[in-house]
């Protein structure tokens, strides 16, 4: 009897293929179930808006822009912001804020830019960037990005740190403001980290409640201009 009969007649040619054909299906059947996996992964992180192809801070669910250059300030639309809408550390006397600027390299101490804005009227010099709130509010409008892109502009051209100062009008009482003026801030700094990619140790909070308003709050838009965020670069 030849060996092959012998396997045969023991019964374990047949063994042996059932072993390999059982081998071989959980195989495919792996490979299968890991393709489906990968699929399914990867739509779901398109799904949640996580590609951000071009690295500028902007998923790619919410750039206008997804192609920017490599290491440039962009706007909350993933767009890049030009030299002129970034900010600048305002001259020495003003506590070191963040002021709108012009043709200036971000970081330098410069000259306030004009104010352009009919909503800062009345303001005090220089042009201090803020964030503006409603009353009684802690959400930042849509409105109120384009400082936001200016200050994110900043942080990506240098390695500062910024505290975010939370204010209020003075209606409500100093408990209530206080609390206020502090989510506030906590808003603006969710903004950074969660929509701009900012690390949350570059950015603290503060919170002045209605203690130090810019204007007078004996009417509206002068409580309009007290209800805000203001940026100071941290000493070094």
């Amino acid at each position: 009897m030849t060996e092959l009969s012998k396997l045969m007649a023991g019964g374990r040619v047949k063994p042996t293929c059932r072993e390999m054909g059982s081998a071989f299906v959980l195989k495919v059947s792996q490979g299968l179930l890991g393709a489906l996996c990968s699929v399914w992964l990867a739509g779901a992180v398109l799904a949640q808006g996580w590609v951000d192809r071009d690295r500028d801070g902007v998923p790619d669910s919410k750039d206008a822009c997804p192609h920017s250059r490599p290491n440039v300030a962009v706007d909350a639309m993933g767009c890049e912001i030009r030299s002129e809408e970034m900010a600048c550390i305002a001259p020495k006397g003003a506590a070191s804020q963040l002021i709108a600027c012009e043709g200036a390299e971000p970081g330098k101490s410069v000259e306030p830019a004009k104010q352009t804005s009919t909503a800062k009227q009345g303001a005090s010099e220089p042009d201090v960037l803020s964030v503006y709130f409603a009353f009684g509010s802690a959400e930042v409008g849509i409105d109120q990005w384009p400082p936001l892109a200016k200050v994110h502009g900043f942080l990506k051209a240098s390695d500062a740190k910024l505290t975010l100062v939370g204010h209020t009008d003075n209606i409500g009482s100093e408990a209530v403001n206080m609390n206020l003026s502090r989510q506030r801030a906590e808003r603006v700094k969710q903004i950074f980290v969660q929509d701009y990619g900012v690390k949350a140790q570059r950015l603290s909070i503060v919170a002045k409640g209605a203690s130090q308003p810019v204007t007078s709050n004996d009417g509206p838009d002068g409580r309009a201009l007290n209800r805000r965020v203001e940026f100071i670069v941290e000493a070094r």
